[in-house]
């Protein structure tokens, strides 16, 4: 069985912005559950499109009872990031997956972050995540009814992380602002 779940979100932010802060976004004090993220590959294409892969190490949230499979008892997962940031038309999309435990857990995202249809200002944010395991019986079932409430909460807690960190950085831009403004 695979468990689905969607989310979407409208920041009030341009999508450059939004891109910008997903990119710088990790490993920070709101999700201490994400322990490291290393970019592995970045490059420019000729249509001036980025490409950047990362991993990141995230801990092992699942709770003991679930860890009855040894490679489930490990503390850290490792999941691979890739994005594509295309600045001509304004769309970064993201796709995840996970490096570890693949014998018995998949795990997909992919989202879009693209320039809102009503306020090309604002970004339209779109989520898919997917979640199967293989071969696990009942077990298994436990582990995609624990992995949906997981990817539902996750997704908003990447939504809110990101506005805040947002808000941080705007903040800090209008402070300076006001302080060359102020001194000069």
């Amino acid at each position: 069985m695979t468990v689905k779940v969607k989310s979407e979100h409208v920041y009030q932010e341009p999508v450059e912005i939004v891109a910008a802060t997903h990119l710088t976004k990790f490993p920070n004090e709101y999700d201490p559950n994400i322990l490291s993220c290393n970019v592995i590959e970045k490059r420019r294409d000729r249509d001036g499109r980025t490409y950047t892969k990362r991993v990141a190490a995230v801990r092992n949230v699942l709770p003991t009872i679930l860890r009855r499979v040894e490679s489930l008892q490990v503390d850290n997962f490792e999941v691979e990031e890739e994005c594509l940031w295309d600045r001509r038309f304004r769309k970064f999309s993201v796709r995840c997956r996970n490096l570890s435990v693949t014998d018995w857990v998949t795990l997909n995202e992919a989202s879009l972050f693209e320039p809102h249809k009503q306020n090309p200002n604002w970004t339209h944010f779109e989520q898919e995540g997917t979640i199967t395991v293989h071969g696990l019986g009942s077990l298994g079932s436990l582990i995609e009814i624990f992995g949906k409430r997981f990817l539902s909460v996750g997704a908003q807690r990447a939504i809110s992380i990101t506005e805040k960190l947002m808000a941080e950085k705007s903040k800090r831009i209008i402070s300076f602002w006001y302080s060359e403004f102020l001194f000069a």
